[in-house]
């Protein structure tokens, strides 16, 4: 009797065989080729599974993003917003492994997606959560008196995703100036930041 595949658990798989050919050899480069290679299957199993690359790219950016937001959910039930919010920021720093893992994956979309519609809409998707929850983290995190509350708070939003991505940037890039430790350092320091004048009135 033919062994019973269990077809979720089959396309997990060979898209985490995609993340893995990503983050080693960048987006433009991966082939169905290397993942089928990858995760030991043939290149048919994949078409049988995605109907193109960009079909499997879009599931492998989807997963990681889903593996993301359950971490997400963790954080967020820490009693303090602002020890919500410096986790949740922290998480999406490459301090190990698999967030670097996630950042490569990530940051190898940013230019594919310009030019491709789907990958583009599943990108401002994700943005938009975290956005939301910094956003609801930011207002309490004010009401509590950890970010001074004369601070916009649409612009603390701009410039805390401009850290993430920064940091995460020049971590990949100039890894021995941006160890984790300096990594986590730096954005503790934008939140230090942006506490000066909290205890002043609004």
């Amino acid at each position: 009797m033919p062994k019973k595949v269990d077809h979720d658990e089959r396309r997990e798989e060979l898209v985490l065989a995609a993340w893995r050919v990503i983050a080693a050899n960048g987006i433009d480069e991966v082939t169905i080729r290397d993942i089928a290679r990858e995760s030991g299957y043939s290149s048919g199993v994949l078409a049988h599974y995605f109907k193109n690359k960009d079909d499997l790219l879009a599931h492998a950016l989807r997963l990681s993003h889903t593996r993301i937001r359950k971490r997400y959910d963790a954080e967020r039930e820490q009693a303090e917003a602002a020890d919500a919010l410096k986790a949740i920021l922290l998480d999406n720093l490459p301090l190990d492994e698999q967030r670097e893992m996630e950042t490569r994956i990530e940051m190898s979309f940013w230019a594919r997606a310009l030019r491709n519609g789907d990958l583009h809409d599943i990108q401002q998707d994700e943005s938009e959560t975290l956005r939301t929850l910094l956003r609801e983290l930011v207002k309490q995190a004010q009401k509590d008196g950890e970010i001074a509350a004369g601070h916009n708070r649409e612009e603390v939003l701009e410039l805390l995703g401009a850290v993430i991505d920064g940091i995460s940037l020049h971590a990949l890039l100039y890894p021995n100036r941006l160890p984790p430790k300096r990594q986590a350092k730096v954005m503790e320091f934008a939140l230090r930041l942006l506490a000066e004048g909290a205890d002043d009135p609004a």
